[in-house]
């Protein structure tokens, strides 16, 4: 009798499974619904580091898919395709590739560097400007100063400079120049903002002055390059580039 009642407590406390409309149902003996969702098996995201890559493989393996495919760019740094939703996996979408810049300098909000380290900045995380060569002669007059003057009235520095003995010169700073730092992928043209120039006796900084505008001028511009590179799909409607 008593492994009767055990086994009676033991069919009584599984849980029952139910097809219920197509779905299937777990319930447990405290009346606990919960659904049993199939496992869907799906490819991984192939992970890929230019844009380059990811028009290739969407002309030559991701066109094969059901169309049309979808290009997003979510932020600067970012690219994802993917497909539709598929009914019979219940609406799963399968993102085919993720596309990271990598190796991109970048360029914090604001960066406050000493003259010389600025100089090399300027000239390997920025891209060539006439705003960038006129910061670059602005730091070499500074360093080869022998005497540096700041005069500072919270608008704009003035930066007097005295060489040897008698050669000396006086220069209100600009302030507020355009750079173009690498910021995005470097395929495609850096977007330029604008930067507040600050200087002290031990360094120069350049804080970003446009209100982070410059992160959709950057997804605008990957948008643009993928367009032209996918022009036929495009045309097609079998690829969709959104930002």
């Amino acid at each position: 009798m008593l492994k009767a009642f055990i086994e009676h407590i033991q069919n009584t406390t599984q849980p029952l499974i139910h097809p219920i409309g197509g779905s299937t149902f777990r319930i447990t003996s405290n009346g606990d619904v919960k659904e049993i969702l199939p496992t869907i098996f799906h490819p991984d995201t192939l992970p890929l580091n230019s844009l380059d890559a990811l028009v290739k493989m969407v002309r030559t393996e991701a066109s094969e898919q059901d169309t049309p495919l979808y290009i997003t760019i979510p932020d600067h740094m970012t690219v994802r395709c993917f497909g539709q939703p598929d009914a019979d996996a219940r609406c799963f979408r399968q993102v085919y590739y993720e596309v990271k810049a990598t190796d991109v300098p970048g360029w914090d909000s604001g960066v406050k560097l000493g003259f010389e380290e600025m100089q090399i900045a300027l000239r390997t995380r920025f891209q060539e400007t006439p705003d960038a060569l006129y910061a670059m002669k602005l730091l070499s007059d500074i360093t080869s100063g022998g005497k540096i003057t700041l005069n500072d009235n919270g608008i704009a520095t003035s930066v007097v400079t005295q060489k040897g003995v008698a050669l000396q010169s006086n220069e209100a700073i600009r302030p507020i120049v355009k750079l173009k730092p690498y910021r995005t992928f470097q395929e495609v043209e850096q977007p330029e903002s604008a930067f507040l120039i600050r200087v002290s006796e031990r360094g120069i900084s350049f804080t970003e002055a446009d209100g982070g505008m410059w992160k959709l001028t950057a997804r605008e511009t990957i948008k643009k390059f993928l367009e032209s590179r996918l022009e036929q799909e495009v045309a097609e409607g079998s690829v969709i580039v959104a930002l």
